[in-house]
């Protein structure tokens, strides 16, 4: 067999399966009426079975929510649940039907029950618009965030410097970021995250840091208590949204070692340990 017989069988197999697939997709969502013997009955007739249909599978993901969320509470006494919230985020939980997503937004309920106003709307219609592929890059982004002195916010260290030897004439240092994307997140993968409203797009400095008190920062389980060396000490960092730090507590952080050694590293520029 040549190789341009063994394309076309490879092509004529795609089309055979993207067939299958077409007649797998459409019967499951009650649309192939004109495909099969269906295709005798009334157009009104396959409208009220495929809306029953959609309405069966919507019942099912909302109850398994529900039982997932009851795995996450607890017997803390709280406030009534928001209504508007709870109508929300009804809305958009109904069409959850992977099992993994189910689980988060089990999370979610169980969260807001337990603290109203962990979640707001916003990060409700974030989540439900973020495709398997973006949710995987948000995890790594949080793999690799931390959090800098008292401040909860999340934050990607990019580098840390000391500016003060920027002023040697001959002997200039050259800043250079950590590399992320040696840690599975190119900045292609951060574009994305900005433009969900997860990460802030633009660099951001930290400056003018108190020389006198203990800057502790929190990788995982690793917690590291600094002083900056002199004034001129910086830090550069990627800056979670509100949305993103929302979200973020729903993703167990995995610390990952060569990243660690390589934030240290960098800390070691402008910090005393």
């Amino acid at each position: 067999m040549s190789e341009n017989d063994t394309h076309i069988n490879k092509v004529e197999s795609s089309i055979l399966n993207s067939i299958q697939q077409l007649r797998k997709v459409a019967k499951e969502r009650g649309i192939d009426g004109m495909l099969t013997v269906n295709k005798h009955t009334t157009f009104e007739h396959r409208a009220i079975l495929r809306v029953n249909q959609e309405k069966i599978k919507q019942q099912q993901n909302l109850e398994s929510i529900v039982m997932r969320a009851n795995n996450f509470c607890d017997d803390v006494t709280c406030e009534n649940i928001d209504p508007d919230w709870l109508s929300a985020f009804m809305s958009m939980a109904k069409d959850i039907s992977g099992l993994h997503m189910q689980t988060l937004w089990g999370q979610i309920f169980a969260l807001e029950l337990s603290h109203s106003g962990s979640f707001s709307v916003k990060s409700l219609r974030t989540l439900n618009q973020m495709t398997q592929r973006e949710a995987q890059m948000f995890q790594v982004a949080c793999n690799l965030s931390s959090q800098v002195g008292n401040d909860s916010n999340r934050k990607i260290v990019l580098n840390c410097q000391d500016n003060s030897k920027s002023f040697l004439l001959f002997n200039k240092p050259q800043f250079k970021s950590i590399n992320l994307g040696r840690h599975k997140l190119p900045y292609s993968s951060l574009l994305t995250l900005s433009d969900l409203g997860l990460i802030h797009h633009n660099e951001l400095e930290m400056v003018n840091l108190p020389l006198d008190k203990e800057l502790p920062i929190i990788y995982g389980e690793e917690k590291l208590t600094m002083k900056v060396k002199n004034r001129s000490s910086r830090m550069k960092y990627y800056r979670f949204t509100n949305i993103g730090d929302e979200l973020a507590k729903l993703i167990p952080h995995e610390s990952k070692g060569e990243y660690f050694v390589e934030l240290t590293n960098h800390l070691h520029n402008a910090f005393h340990f």
